[in-house]
Order: structure tokens, then C-alpha cells, then sequence
């Protein structure tokens, strides 16, 4: 499916033009994900520092210290259809390996980007400030669900109904990117690391590139869906 949606994106191969690129990644430098970067501006780098940008049409480029120099001037830069092409082909690969047998392994096709799946482990993308909307494949039976963070010093418990493939749950403690939790569903337990999608993100192909490259991989999906 990815490799579907990468050859129907109709994008510049170029990664920066001169505008605010906003911060993906960040190592080793005072740079916050989802601040702003101008790109006719030198950007200073040392050794060992390195940040990721993106441009308004979810381009990404990657600078490594030392650098010296506007980040349009440099790097290494990739549109939105080459990464969605890789992490497809990335895809192929791992399930093409034999012996694959994880549980719970693979992508699954929501119906909706901003909802997390609460039947398999992995990177979810959670908008800035929103509340955390479940979703699960099948709405034969009706289940509880139990979200606590991993050192269990919360939880939260809902119960799902049948006929609902949705289900919002309101935390005691709101929900936040760059923290893991704990999601059991039907008696069985499912981590889940969330990131933040920042405000500042002001179209879908920017949001897009942002959760493929924090690994939302199904939520990436469903909004390139959305825009065909």
C-alpha cells in the first residue's frame, strides 16, 4: 500500500526551499521537534550534532556536524514520496524474512489517521493537546480496556461495547509524546510509544512525513489514503 500511495504523490524531489523548516530530530543541540528553523539562516553545527528538518511539502533533510552554512545550502534531502517509497520497501523486507512469527506484527489498515490501535504494540502519533481516541479490528464482543503508563503508578478503564470499533479514553493524567504506555486489551498487553504530531505542522503532507519518520507507519498510511 505504501508503495501504491508513494508513486501517486506528485511531489519535488528538492528537500528545502527558502522558508521556515521545522525540526523533526535533534541530537546534540538545544533544538526542540516541531520548533522552526529559517533555512536562508546559517545553521551551526559541531561534531557529533544533528538534526533532521522538513519543508512545507514534508521533505525531509538531514544535516550532520560539522556544518556551517543555511541548511538550504546542504545535507542530505528527501521528498515525501521517497520516504514513503523506503519505508514501504523496508516493509517488504522484514516480512519477507523467514521466520517472522511476532504477534501482533504488521500494519493495520485504519479507517482514520488520528486513531491509536489497541491491539498491537508500536510508535503511535497523537495530535498536540488531544485527547486519545482507541480503536480495535474486530466489534464482536465487548472487552475492557486498561491504559496505565509503564511504571503503573495510573490507570485508566473503560469499557468497550460491542459494535463499537471506537472508544475514547479520558486518562487521569493526559497522554504525551515521548512516553510509553501500557494498553490491556481483552487481558492482553500491548506497549505503545507515543509521539507528538506538533501544531505547527500545518498541512497533511508535513504530518504525513512526521509519522513516518517516527514510525506511525499505519497512521501515516491512512492520512495519504485520505488525500487520494
Amino acid at each position: 500500500m505504501l508503495r501504491t500511495i508513494a508513486l501517486a504523490l506528485l511531489l519535488s524531489t528538492t528537500a528545502a526551499s527558502a522558508a521556515n523548516l521545522i525540526v523533526v530530530e535533534a541530537r546534540g543541540i538545544g533544538l526542540k521537534p516541531g520548533s522552526t528553523v529559517d533555512s536562508a539562516k546559517p545553521l551551526t553545527l559541531k561534531q557529533g550534532q544533528h538534526v533532521t528538518l522538513m519543508d512545507d511539502k514534508g521533505a525531509t533533510l538531514s544535516i550532520d556536524g560539522p556544518y556551517d552554512q543555511p541548511p538550504s545550502a546542504g545535507g542530505t534531502g528527501r521528498s515525501l514520496a521517497s520516504t514513503v517509497a523506503a519505508f514501504g520497501a523496508e516493509r517488504t523486507a522484514r516480512t519477507g524474512e523467514a521466520g517472522i512469527t511476532r504477534t501482533g506484527s504488521g500494519v493495520a489498515n485504519l479507517p482514520d489517521p488520528w486513531l491509536l490501535d489497541a491491539t498491537r504494540s508500536g510508535n503511535v502519533c497523537l495530535q498536540e493537546n488531544a485527547q486519545p481516541v482507541f480503536w480495535r479490528p474486530d466489534a464482536k464482543t465487548k472487552v475492557s480496556l486498561l491504559v496505565m503508563p509503564v511504571d503503573r503508578s495510573w490507570k485508566s478503564q473503560a469499557n468497550w461495547p460491542v459494535g463499537d470499533t471506537r472508544l475514547t479514553v479520558t486518562t487521569d493524567v493526559p497522554m504525551h509524546g515521548g512516553a510509553a504506555y501500557v494498553v490491556n486489551y481483552a487481558g492482553t498487553e500491548y506497549a505503545l510509544a507515543v509521539n507528538t504530531v506538533p501544531s505547527s505542522l500545518n498541512n497533511d503532507s508535513m504530518r504525513a512525513a512526521w509519522m513516518l519518520q517516527k514510525g506511525c507507519e499505519a497512521q501515516a498510511e491512512a492520512l495519504l489514503r485520505s488525500r487520494k
